[in-house]
């Protein structure tokens, strides 16, 4: 009860409060389910049979962290208080999202125990190893920042409701208000549109898979505004959601193994990705060179590779540009935009050659980019042009088929 009154105590530290909750069986759907691996209760708050009990433990937090006096009704905040809080956290990994499950929406977390036993606690701005200004409250990531993407989303009409487009400004011009996360997005301009057809996706959520050479050795889902790249160092100095590089275990070339070795003995820290209200940032910490594309290296034509400087804070990915080139793709006036990044360790990109002859490539997909870009496609959009197409179909070729397979002929 001590940890409930919030106000009179103290706000609590959100981990072992956290853990306190899983372990006390009093909430409905929370509980381990493993050596140190939880589920949350992470029904959508658009659902008609949502209830007090699928709530409770984010109202809980409202409660303890004296968020309840600003929303004292808003479901949605309290769920966007307690996510945020969560994933500020490297002492819990999400394994599993079963967010989109009709039947029974959690989620899957892991604890991350920390390993000389210190209370468990959030990443505060000044422990992070960029310069401290560019961690003020405007830059890292809280729970308002989410919500400038989706300011900018409205604008775009991904809900046919027609309406005037407002004027685009720059990133550094906006003001971030309060946010309704893309995973508690419950209407446009309060139309709610199909389940099928709301933003699920938040703005850190990435996929990442890691390739030597043809050899998908690694592929993951995480949610962080950090995440840092690395293969020999200290786990003390490690910020954000930590990646490490798989040994080469399982390849066959020897050559390959060699070469991969080489880069891989040179990678200590690595690389630290930033995502934040402006885009996608990398911050590259050691001599071993990165290389950046976003834009498959296939597809270029008179490459130049981009390498990143060491120490230097860079923009890789422009939400602001990759907005605004959406839009021109949604009207058909330009073709599909890119968000796709992929970083090269070691080698120079784009340069001409295929990326799965690259001994170590990195793909990053921010997940709201792709989401995006299927919406604008679910509404006509097309990088496809009439001249561009020749079909070459033969008018029997069904009858062929079916004949193939041996299905009874048609008369």
């Amino acid at each position: 009860m001590a940890a409930m009154q919030g106000s009179a105590t103290g706000k609590p530290q959100f981990g072992p409060w956290l853990i306190e909750q899983v372990e006390s069986g009093k909430y409905e759907g929370l509980c381990m389910i493993g050596n140190d691996i939880f589920r949350i209760p992470w029904k959508h708050n658009s659902r008609k049979d949502l209830g007090d009990d699928d709530v409770k433990i984010f109202k809980a937090w409202a409660v303890v962290s004296g968020k309840i006096n600003e929303h004292p009704n808003d479901k949605a905040k309290w769920k966007t208080n307690f996510r945020c809080a969560l994933h500020g956290l490297k002492n819990f990994k999400m394994l599993e999202d079963h967010s989109k499950d009709q039947d029974d929406q959690h989620k899957v977390y892991r604890i991350i125990r920390p390993q000389n036993h210190q209370e468990i606690q959030s990443v505060e701005p000044n422990q992070l190893p960029f310069i401290s200004d560019l961690y003020t409250a405007a830059n890292y990531m809280t729970e308002e920042m989410e919500q400038e993407l989706l300011s900018q989303v409205e604008t775009m009409d991904l809900n046919h409701q027609h309406r005037e487009t407002q004027p685009w400004e720059t990133c550094s011009q906006q003001i971030i208000p309060n946010i309704t996360p893309y995973s508690d997005v419950q209407s446009f301009q309060n139309n709610t549109p199909p389940p099928d057809q709301q933003l699920y996706t938040a703005l850190c959520d990435l996929e990442i898979s890691i390739n030597y050479r043809r050899t998908e050795v690694l592929k993951t889902r995480l949610c962080s505004p950090l995440v840092q790249f690395h293969y020999q160092c200290d786990p003390s100095e490690l910020r954000g959601q930590p990646i490490h590089f798989p040994s080469t275990e399982g390849l066959i070339d020897q050559t390959q193994i060699h070469f991969t070795k080489r880069i891989l003995d040179s990678i200590q820290r690595g690389l630290q990705l930033e995502v934040n209200q402006c885009g996608i940032y990398g911050f590259r910490q050691d001599k071993c060179n990165v290389f950046v594309s976003t834009s498959d290296p296939s597809e270029i034509q008179n490459p130049e590779p981009r390498k990143l400087n060491q120490n230097t804070r860079e923009l890789l990915l422009s939400f602001d540009k990759y907005i605004r080139d959406l839009k021109e793709f949604r009207e058909n006036r330009q073709g599909s935009p890119d968000y796709t990044i992929y970083l090269c360790f070691g080698e120079k990109l784009p340069d001409g050659k295929p990326l799965e002859k690259k001994l170590i490539t990195v793909k990053i997909v921010p997940l709201i980019c792709r989401e995006l870009h299927e919406r604008a496609q679910m509404d006509g959009a097309s990088s496809l042009r009439n001249e561009n197409i020749s079909l070459q179909i033969s008018h029997n070729s069904l009858f062929d088929l079916i004949n193939s397979l041996g299905f009874p002929s048609v008369a």
